[in-house]
């Protein structure tokens, strides 16, 4: 059952739906781990407003947040968006997930993850959030995404090109070269040495507030991580709001270790025969052919995700806006620009920067880091808000085109109960050479 609450700006309704079934790896879950076992914890922020009836230009967000960051960090972002001078358009509602290995879905699916989590099984999670919820997630849909969900929005965008309108992406985790480039600092070495307990509640509050990490970020923010981002260590699941015994030894929600597992895949040998070919020794990324999408398998750790979403920006079909930290040590000047120059160049895409400022542009916010959304929410909200704006005319625009659209130039009413057939037109036009050049209407 939906479980409903309620802040000042919003109505919060909590969902819990089930995963796709098939995880891109074998080790993402345990063995013999039921198809139905995994579940994802779905928010949905609906706005209070006098008239809640949605209107047909009624944006619809779905949002996606960085490694180790609870979901709940992200509201804040979302109220400055509701009361930004910028904000010219309605918001239906914005859906919420934690991935099956984070935060309050980590919680839920705690004894049966795996130790081999893909960026991209949450991309088909979300496809499948939005069909479980087919009659309340409609067009124009917007995508914010943080950090390495940039890379699960670009996937899903592949994978279904009309589903978003626009895609806004947030200090995007995408890039030509894998992170782990000979003689540089491992990724996941801080969120695997981080430290997870403390002894209470007001200890972790403590070290959390005075760490130079969350010092950057605004203090709402901070909040949703200590309320959000902790949970009580003796607690097989979640406890309420996530406040737990205060008195209690805590420990971060997402476990570190799936938080580290998710930075890097170990190419480690193998040292029992692989069951298919009797070999001793073959790699990890041999069976799971990491290999073709990531050019530096033989290092002892790869991170194929960022590479293979850097080299599908091409084909992108939504518009993108991109947004920036200047002090970014992620999205360093020649990043941005690479990223820019790609996306939706290619068949099919948007067609690009050269298409307009309205089809793919990026803003960077002066003094900001990888943590963008967390540290300058109202100017990150500014940006977005101007941003939907502009994409909601073009949605409009769209809809209008197709709703008066001839139809009659292929199809006609086929007169076998309302079923379509060939148009006439069809008929002569498919009697052309293929390569004829089509003819204009005067």
């Amino acid at each position: 059952m939906p479980s409903p609450s309620q802040t000042p700006r919003f109505q919060i309704i909590e969902h819990t739906i089930p995963c796709q079934s098939i995880r891109e790896y074998h080790r993402a879950v345990r063995p013999n781990t039921p198809p139905s076992a995994l579940r994802l914890a779905v928010k949905q922020y609906i706005p209070l407003r006098e008239d809640p009836t949605p209107g047909p230009d009624d944006v619809t967000i779905i949002a996606g947040h960085a490694n180790g960051i609870p979901k709940e960090c992200y509201e804040p972002l979302f109220e400055e968006l509701l009361s930004s001078s910028f904000t010219k358009f309605n918001i239906t509602a914005i859906w919420f997930a934690d991935c099956a290995h984070q935060g309050a879905s980590g919680v839920l699916n705690e004894r049966v993850l795996g130790d081999d989590p893909s960026w991209f099984d949450h991309s088909r999670d979300l496809l499948l959030m939005v069909n479980h919820f087919r009659d309340q997630i409609q067009p124009p849909i917007v995508g914010i995404a943080h950090s390495f969900s940039c890379a699960q929005f670009i996937h899903l965008s592949i994978s279904h090109p009309r589903l978003f309108q626009t895609l806004i992406l947030l200090e995007p985790t995408v890039q030509s070269e894998p992170p782990e480039q000979p003689g540089g600092r491992n990724p996941a070495l801080w969120a695997s040495t981080r430290r997870d307990r403390w002894a209470s509640r007001q200890d972790a509050e403590v070290y959390i507030r005075g760490h130079p990490f969350w010092r950057r970020w605004d203090a709402r923010c901070v909040d949703r991580y200590v309320r959000f981002g902790l949970r009580a260590v003796d607690t097989g699941g979640l406890d309420g709001d996530g406040d737990g015994d205060a008195a209690g030894a805590v420990t971060l929600r997402t476990n570190k270790a799936q938080e580290a597992w998710t930075f890097l895949r170990f190419n480690g040998a193998v040292p029992s025969p692989c069951p298919s070919c009797g070999q001793v020794g073959i790699d990890k990324s041999t069976t799971d052919a990491d290999q073709h999408v990531d050019p530096k398998a033989e290092f002892h750790a790869s991170a194929p995700w960022p590479v293979l979403a850097f080299e599908l920006l091409p084909y992108i079909r939504p518009t993108v806006l991109y947004i920036f930290g200047s002090k970014s040590q992620t999205n360093i000047p020649g990043r941005r620009a690479e990223k820019l120059q790609r996306t939706g160049v290619g068949h099919g895409g948007s067609g690009g920067v050269a298409a307009g400022p309205n089809v793919v542009r990026a803003e960077v916010l002066e003094g900001a880091s990888h943590m963008v959304p967390l540290e300058r929410v109202a100017e990150t909200a500014g940006v977005v808000a101007g941003w939907v704006g502009e994409q909601v005319e073009g949605f409009r625009a769209e809809r209008e085109f197709w709703d008066g659209f001839d139809g009659e130039a292929k199809s006609r009413e086929s007169g076998q109960g309302g079923v379509l057939g060939l148009s006439e037109k069809w008929i002569k036009d498919v009697k052309e050479p293929l390569g004829s050049v089509a003819k204009a209407k005067l």
